[in-house]
């Protein structure tokens, strides 16, 4: 079963996954020490479940959890940076 595409996202839950980002920076040293590269299911400063196939680890959180907020994350020292081609957003040259 699909869930559907929420297009309302309330002012609560965008606080709930900060407060979660939060905590796992926070825990980001040890998080990289057991789970570099894997992806993770993370609440309140605790790994619920951990995967190298993050389509695996959803499918088993979403059976175990529900569908409910919870932060999924690929633990990796550096966060990747995305670019779009064409696009320069430096300063203007005169």
């Amino acid at each position: 079963m699909t869930k559907p595409i929420e297009t309302n996202i309330t002012s609560e839950r965008i606080d709930y996954l900060r407060q979660q980002e939060s905590l796992y920076e926070q825990a980001k040293p040890d998080l990289l020490r057991q789970y570099d590269g894997e992806f993770i299911a993370f609440e309140d400063g605790t790994v619920l479940d951990h995967d190298r196939n993050e389509q695996a680890l959803l499918q088993r959180v979403y059976q175990q959890q529900g569908y409910r907020d919870l932060l999924i994350k690929q633990v990796l020292l550096h966060e990747p940076h995305f670019s779009v081609g064409g696009v320069f957003t430096g300063p203007q040259e005169n």
